[in-house]
């Protein structure tokens, strides 16, 4: 009984330090198979990612390609993320062409990560909590946290300064894993007002992306 009990532990510890720290190769392996995998019904990452153009119609999609999801420098984490099926990035922006050196209006980011099991993409959300409190894991650029304990997702602002307003949401529903940002860069901000103006509408736009595309990917399970 004993032999099993610690067996019962030792396999949940290994679980656990996956989740949360590093991955193992072997543990991926299990998990990616029936019956602990939980993602075979969901469409490739690309999909779910292309699902942001259906809910924000008016942008253009300027890149899309896929990627690994991993926390590297400037990220205060540095590791891998272990459990992964398929991840992709979808980028829009406002249409139009645009000289060198001038950024869009508009432009919004989706990062789609799909993961073996559900408990996977919640341990990652965590870990991307925790960057984006200290700074955004990408750009190293600082951040303020204006969700409040009840939500289920993450909701960022760029903290202010001379520049564009910038909104990043991040969560996972079920076994995927997402991270929205959107970004305002016109008018110019050049003071304190027009720059919470700025990051007022990116924060709603993005909001109501989020809900778009919560419902539109409920319909795709």
């Amino acid at each position: 009984m004993c032999a099993i009990v610690l067996s019962g532990l030792s396999v949940r510890a290994t679980e656990f330090y996956a989740t949360r720290y590093q991955s193992l190769a072997v543990v991926d392996w299990v998990e990616s198979r029936p019956p602990l995998a939980e993602s075979a019904g969901l469409p490739a990452a690309a999909e779910l990612a292309r699902g942001l153009a259906r809910v924000l119609p008016l942008l253009t999609i300027r890149d899309e390609r896929p990627r690994i999801p991993t926390f590297g420098p400037p990220a205060v984490v540095q590791r891998t993320m272990g459990g992964v099926r398929d991840a992709a990035r979808i980028e829009l922006d406002s249409p139009g062409t645009f000289r060198p050196g001038d950024a869009p209006p508009i432009k919004a980011r989706l990062d789609t990560t799909v993961f073996n099991r559900a408990l996977r993409a919640a341990a990652w959300s965590e870990l991307m909590a925790y960057e984006m409190d200290i700074r955004d894991p990408e750009t190293g650029e600082g951040e303020e946290r204006i969700s409040g304990p009840d939500e289920a997702d993450g909701v960022w602002l760029a903290r202010p300064h001379q520049g564009p307003g910038v909104a990043t949401i991040a969560g996972c529903r079920g076994a995927v894993g997402f991270v929205l940002q959107v970004t305002f860069t016109r008018p110019p901000a050049t003071d304190l007002a027009e720059q919470v103006d700025l990051s007022a509408r990116a924060e709603a736009v993005a909001r109501q992306a989020v809900a778009g595309w919560t419902a539109w990917l409920a319909e795709q399970s």
